[in-house]
């Protein structure tokens, strides 16, 4: 097995819990609150704009220019490719970037925020990559998962749960998983067992996060 194909093994319990929170549950059936996920949009519209600040800092961290194209790549993908779908449900929402701005982030999106961030200023791209790799790939596994479970086509958030149930954000999970493993597949077993612990970090508040946006919390 690659290195990354063992850290998501051994996160993929933590994925399925996220899929069993009620947020998601109620997402799938159609029987979530316009309120419940309105709080989530925008908590995730925070949390995104801090996410692509992770990246532009890995880009300024990073030396060649394979790796710089790399990481613009995911830039690329969380400031226009993500935000399609989100911008919709903000214009149904009556939301503006400028009222947004206002809202001041939730405890657990702070908490996941500044766990980005703060690994971020560490500089190592390795590390940086374990914080922001949860996010991408438990959206593919949970919703991939979500779209093929009966019903779920009549949901009136159906088109949220397919843009990250395609195949082409499948691939382009597979591609950060390759980068990640050309980075950290080869580093010493103590500095890897570092790397999978930032991983469950980052997956846990995940989870955390599916649990904030139903209204519940820790």
């Amino acid at each position: 097995m690659t290195f990354m194909e063992k850290v998501v093994e051994k996160n993929i319990p933590i994925w399925d819990t996220c899929a069993a929170t009620p947020f998601i549950r109620e997402m799938k059936s159609g029987e979530l609150s316009t309120e419940k996920f309105r709080r989530y949009i925008i908590q995730d519209s925070i949390y995104l704009k801090n996410y692509a600040r992770v990246c532009g800092k890995a880009v300024y961290h990073s030396v060649s220019l394979k790796d710089i194209q790399t990481w613009y790549s995911m830039l690329s993908l969380v400031t226009e490719e993500e935000s399609l779908v989100r911008l919709s449900y903000l214009e149904k929402y009556g939301l503006t970037d400028q009222e947004i701005e206002k809202v001041k982030p939730l405890p657990e999106n702070e908490r996941y925020i500044d766990f980005l961030i703060h690994t971020a200023e560490r500089g190592d791209i390795p590390e940086i990559l374990m914080a922001v790799l949860p996010c991408m790939l438990s959206y593919s596994y949970i919703f991939r998962k979500a779209a093929r479970e009966p019903g779920v086509l009549a949901s009136a958030y159906f088109d949220f749960i397919q843009d990250y149930a395609e195949d082409k954000y499948f691939e382009d999970c597979r591609r950060w998983c390759d980068f990640a493993d050309a980075k950290c597949g080869n580093l010493p077993e103590k500095k890897q067992e570092e790397l999978c612990g930032i991983f469950r970090r980052g997956s846990l508040l995940e989870l955390e996060f599916w649990e904030m946006a139903y209204g519940g919390g820790r």
